[in-house]
């Protein structure tokens, strides 16, 4: 069986949540194949690294190749215009989330519009969806109207040999912080679902109330403003589990989370996580962090409340266990299963 990925990120992009899965979504399936002697080959499509040719519509008319697959797995759901041009024998399309669609703000160029005024009229062409969270399969459901036989939830994982507790004090020294000091950590882009205005907030009061305490804001490069807030800007992927654990609290108060595999990265790490109660986040964090109702009156006392609680709190036994519930040769294993199920069909 000759399995292909279509993969939405380029060769040399810097990291993302998405590129993280392709990539190592990629690896463990070509590791469990050969494991397992499995008379199967995979292969993987990437955008080029040229602008020119790595662009969307260009990727789209030349990259993307069926290449006499059984299988074409599109493993980001703005690759899926794509089955208006090409005829895979069979397709299973990975949905990381309609963000978009709930979101209309986010789209702000030609090409994003494009991508979804499409992508609603095309993700029904799959033989099988694969959602990242039953938050996110439920969202397909209401936002696209697919039936939930057809929907397949399997989570995002994370690399324990990489994403595991370090040395605070020299997590710290490493980066240039203050090892006396305590850290809140927040990792996350600026956009509205984020909700940065609540991070401002809450950590606005917690400086009156506690000397020595910094927030250090990481995520595709932007910036938050305020008096000791450290934006530590893009980190390399290897520096992330070190920044994490430089941290004394992890903060999410996201509103709208496909998964969240920063909450998922530093719970690994055993940091102790403070999150909102919305969409996909309660599965990932299960019993093990604080969370916080985002429409209840008092939500930034109630987020001043369990971050000052945390701060002191040390290595997260609770968050340790639940995240080794995730894996990234899980993913894959899961993601086999469905290649099993749709060549048998």
């Amino acid at each position: 069986m000759k399995i292909v990925h279509w993969n939405a990120t380029r060769e040399n992009q810097h990291l993302t949540g998405v590129k993280r899965y392709e990539d190592k979504l990629f690896e463990n399936i070509k590791r469990l194949i050969k494991l397992e002697d499995y008379n199967w080959r995979i292969n993987r499509i990437q955008r080029s690294k040229n602008k020119v040719l790595g662009s969307t519509f260009l990727s789209w008319l030349y990259k993307y190749q069926c290449k006499d697959a059984d299988i074409i797995h599109i493993t980001e759901e703005t690759v899926a215009p794509v089955t208006l041009l090409r005829r895979p024998k069979k397709l299973v399309i990975t949905c990381h989330g309609l963000i978009p669609m709930v979101y209309s703000t986010l789209i702000r160029d030609f090409t994003t519009k494009v991508q979804w005024t499409l992508i609603p009229k095309v993700m029904d062409k799959a033989n099988k969806i694969i959602a990242i969270s039953n938050f996110t399969k439920k969202e397909i459901m209401r936002l696209l109207g697919i039936e939930e036989d057809k929907i397949a939830v399997i989570y995002h994982g994370v690399d324990h040999s990489k994403y595991k507790p370090l040395d605070k004090e020299k997590s710290r020294i490493y980066l240039g912080l203050n090892p006396d000091a305590r850290y809140i950590l927040v990792v996350s882009s600026n956009l509205v679902q984020k909700r940065m205005d609540i991070v401002k907030k809450v950590f606005d009061e917690i400086r009156k109330l506690r000397d020595n305490v910094y927030l250090l804001k990481a995520g595709y490069g932007e910036m938050l403003r305020g008096e000791r807030i450290i934006n530590v800007g893009k980190i390399p992927e290897r520096d992330m589990p070190i920044l994490y654990n430089a941290a004394n609290v992890y903060f999410h108060p996201s509103e709208y989370e496909s998964f969240g595999l920063p909450i998922l990265e530093a719970m690994a790490c055993g940091v102790p996580v403070v999150t909102s109660n919305k969409a996909s986040i309660p599965e990932i964090v299960g019993n093990a962090g604080e969370m916080v109702n985002l429409d209840s009156e008092d939500v930034i006392e109630q987020f001043v409340e369990k971050i000052l609680l945390s701060l002191d709190r040390g290595i997260d036994k609770k968050a340790l266990v639940r995240s080794e519930e995730f894996s990234w040769e899980r993913t894959a294993e899961e993601t086999i299963k469905i290649y099993k199920a749709v060549i048998e069909e």
